[in-house]
C-alpha cells in the first residue's frame, strides 16, 4: 500500500473549496453508500436524476435539492441529514488528544459509521495510539474521497499522511506533503501540530535553512499561546539537531536550562553528541544509563555498537530490536545482521551495498542513515578495489545531503 503523493495532489486540485467547506459533505456520503452497495452511477441515478448530475453531486460540484436527497436516501436505505455531527466532534477531540500527547482510549465502535468521516477519524485515532499499520489501511480507503474533504478535514488528512510517511522513513515526502497549501483553513492546534512536525522532519534531514527561518518564531508562537509542552518538544528536537555544531560545555549549559526534558531524552542528546564526536565508548555508556524509550534510541545504539565492533552485544541488540516499518532502517538492520553473522564475508557485504543501496532503493532521507552508508560503503568497496563504485556512492550521498539541506519544496 504505497502512498502516492502525485495522486494525492491531483485529488486535492479537483476539490471545489466553496462546496467542500460545507459541514455535511453530502456528495461524499452518497458516493460512499453507492460504492458500498456496488452500484454504478447509472443504477443509482435511474428514475431520479441524470448520471452527470449525480456525478457532479458526488464530486461536490453542486449541492442537490432536498427532493433528490430523499429519493437517494430511499434507494440507499439510509439517512444523510446530520450524520456528520458526531464525527465532526470526534475529529476535534482527536486533534486535541494528539496535540496534548494524550493516548486517550476511545470506543472504536464510534468509528463504524458508513461515511468517510468515520474512516478519517479512525485513521487519526489509530495513529494517536501508534497503530500505524492499521492506520495505513484506513488511510488507503480514504483515497476516493480526498476531493470531498472540507477544509479542516483536508488539513487533518494531510497531517496524518505525513505521520504515515515519516513512519515508513519517507521523510522528504512527509515534509513535502505538509507544504500543501491549506493556510486558508485555520485551526490553531492543528496548525501548531503541522508546524512542529515540519521542524522535527527538518532536524532529521539537516534542513538548516528551514530550521533557522522558522524555529524561533514557532517557539514564540507557542509561548504566546501558552503551549509550553510544545515548547519543550521543539527544544528537544532542536538540541538533537544542534549537537553537531556545539561543544560539550555549551551542550551541558543548554541541557541544564532544559528543566522539562526527561532523563532519557537528555541521555539520548548527550549520547548523540558523543557519537558524532567519535567518543563511542562514552556514547554507549551514556545511552545505556537510561531506558531506551524511543525507536531513535535503539537506532543510535545500533550505530554506536557498529563503530566499536562489539559483536556479541550487537547480535543481541539486533535480535531484540523492536518492530518497525521504516524501509531504510530495514536495509541497515539486514546489512548489520549480515555483517555480524557467524561467517561474515566482505564480498556479500559489497554485493548488498551495490544491489540494495546503489541500485534497488532510494538513498535515505535521515542524515544519520546517509552517514552510515557513506562510512560502510566506502570502507567495504575500497577494501575489494571497487573504487569507481565507492566514488559513485560518495557523490550520490553528497548530492542527496545537498538536496535535503538546501532545497525548499
Amino acid at each position: 500500500m504505497y502512498i502516492n503523493l502525485g495522486y494525492l495532489r491531483g485529488q486535492i486540485r479537483l476539490r471545489n473549496p466553496e462546496i467542500t467547506n460545507n459541514s455535511d459533505n453530502i456528495g461524499s456520503m452518497l458516493k460512499h453508500h453507492r460504492l458500498k452497495l456496488n452500484l454504478t452511477l447509472e443504477d443509482s441515478s435511474d428514475g431520479i436524476c441524470s448520471v452527470s448530475y449525480l456525478s457532479k453531486i458526488e464530486n461536490s460540484l453542486i449541492r442537490p435539492s432536498e427532493k433528490y436527497i430523499l429519493q437517494l436516501e430511499e434507494r440507499y436505505n439510509t439517512k444523510f441529514f446530520n450524520v456528520g455531527n458526531q464525527q465532526n466532534e470526534l475529529l476535534h477531540q482527536l486533534i486535541e488528544n494528539i496535540f496534548h500527547n494524550q493516548e486517550e482510549v476511545i470506543d472504536e465502535r464510534l468509528f463504524t459509521e458508513d461515511n468517510y468521516q468515520s474512516k478519517l477519524n479512525k485513521t487519526g485515532y489509530l495513529i494517536s495510539q501508534n497503530k500505524f499499520l492499521e492506520a495505513k489501511i484506513n488511510h488507503q480507503e480514504l483515497n476516493p474521497y480526498i476531493k470531498n474533504l472540507n477544509g479542516i478535514e483536508l488539513k487533518f488528512y494531510i497531517f496524518l499522511t505525513s505521520k504515515l510517511l515519516s513512519f515508513e522513513g519517507r521523510l522528504k515526502d512527509a515534509f513535502s506533503v505538509l507544504n500543501i497549501e491549506t493556510n486558508h483553513y485555520q485551526l490553531l492546534h492543528l496548525d501548531i501540530l503541522i508546524a512542529c512536525e515540519r521542524i522535527y522532519l527538518a532536524t532529521k534531514m539537516n534542513h538548516h535553512p528551514y530550521i533557522v527561518l522558522t524555529y524561533e518564531s514557532l517557539i514564540d508562537q507557542c509561548i504566546e499561546n501558552e503551549f509550553y509542552h510544545k515548547v519543550h518538544e521543539l527544544k528537544y528536537y532542536y538540541l538533537t539537531y544542534m549537537v553537531q555544531f556545539i561543544n560539550e560545555q555549551i551542550l551541558n549549559e543548554l541541557l541544564d536550562k532544559s528543566k522539562n526534558l526527561k532523563p532519557y531524552q537528555k541521555a539520548f542528546v548527550k549520547s548523540k553528541y558523543h557519537f558524532i564526536n567519535m567518543d563511542y565508548e562514552l556514547a554507549i555508556e551514556t545511552l545505556n544509563s537510561e531506558p531506551l524509550i524511543s525507536l531513535e534510541a535503539h537506532e543510535l545504539k545500533l550505530l554506536i555498537l557498529n563503530r566499536i565492533n562489539q559483536t556479541n552485544v550487537m547480535k543481541d541488540t539486533l535480535n531484540s530490536f523492536p518492530k518497525f516499518e521504516n524501509k531504510q532502517l530495514k536495509l541497515i538492520h539486514t546489512y548489520l545482521v549480515l555483517k555480524y553473522s557467524k561467517a561474515p564475508n566482505i564480498e556479500s557485504l559489497v554485493q548488498y551495498i551495490l544491489t540494495e543501496v546503489l541500485k534497488s532503493n532510494d538513498l535515505p532521507d535521515d542524515i544519520l542513515y546517509l552517514n552510515f552508508w557513506y562510512e560502510e560503503g566506502l570502507q567495504c568497496l575500497k577494501k575489494v578495489g571497487y573504487y569507481k563504485d565507492a566514488t559513485k556512492l560518495g557523490r550520490l550521498i553528497f548530492r542527496k545531503i545537498k538536496d535535503l539541506t538546501t532545497i525548499f519544496d
